[in-house]
């Protein structure tokens, strides 16, 4: 079962021995198990996980995979999102699992202050492997918008984020973290480097549209519906500052890449 395969890894990670985790099952998976079953895997496993991390007498490191979900998207939200922020009204539950994960780390921080504990609030990934349902949306032939609405967008390339992860584990920095690719784009503008015509249509029939996708395969979490309704931007100024990491691409370069746009030659 899940809980005997948690328990065990958890038997595995005290016996290791080791002295760094890095945690990266926060990745929301309703899509793929169900809101429910999402939300008990997240929770409990992040449980298991902490854990074994306070029991443990060798760990000294601890780099958790956030999300910028975490800021939920809305119209009374900051424009620009810091650290410090906190969303406005009712947030998503995958944000609040988020949320709840994140209380963890400073719960169990507050107990071994011997550990580094880095978390990282990465922006929506893209790139070419376009694993995400977002990345396979915005690359659809035709994409819907809603009709009124051109958020800011703020992404993050795929490699760069795993460049971020191996820049902690050298150069450990207590905190928390916004990181994503400098600069912000248009949800037009994305569409426009990516030659890819937008449908823009009512909030009903958007809605509705997005039905019709979830039975062909691709279903959208209802956080990305709200991004691409009102966007989100992050204030990015202790990435490069505190955290001494700056990505080796920018929103647009991202995006070109994503779409198989980049210059010939092109090397980050």
């Amino acid at each position: 079962t899940m809980e005997l395969d948690r328990l065990e890894f958890a038997r595995y990670l005290l016996d290791a021995r080791v002295d760094t985790v890095v945690h990266l099952q926060t990745v929301d998976r309703s899509v793929e198990l169900g809101a429910r079953r999402a939300h008990e895997e997240a929770v409990i496993g992040a449980q298991t996980l902490f854990g074994a991390i306070a029991r443990s007498e060798t760990i000294r490191q601890v780099v958790v995979r956030s999300d910028a979900a975490i800021y939920g998207a809305g119209p009374r939200n900051p424009s620009v999102m810091a650290e410090e922020d906190v969303a406005v009204g009712r947030l998503p539950r995958y944000a609040r699992d988020l949320r709840d994960m994140e209380r963890l780390v400073v719960a169990t921080q507050a107990t071994h202050p011997e550990v580094v504990f880095t978390v990282l609030r990465l922006a929506p990934l893209l790139g070419p492997a376009r694993h995400t349902p977002l990345a396979r949306f915005l690359t659809l032939p035709s994409v819907p918008t809603i009709l009124g609405f051109d958020p800011r967008l703020q992404f993050l390339h795929e490699e760069d984020a795993v460049a971020a992860f191996v820049h902690v584990v050298d150069v450990p920095v207590p905190g928390v973290f916004n990181v994503g690719a400098p600069g912000q784009l248009y949800l037009s503008r994305v569409l426009r480097l990516g030659r890819r015509p937008a449908t823009p249509l009512p909030q009903p029939l958007f809605d509705r549209t997005l039905r019709g996708l979830k039975r062909g395969g691709l279903g959208l979490p209802g956080y990305v519906v709200s991004l691409l309704r009102y966007g989100r931007v992050m204030e990015l100024g202790r990435m490069a500052r505190v955290l001494g990491f700056e990505p080796a691409r920018t929103c647009r370069q991202t995006v070109l890449d994503t779409y198989g746009r980049l210059p010939a030659g092109w090397v980050p």
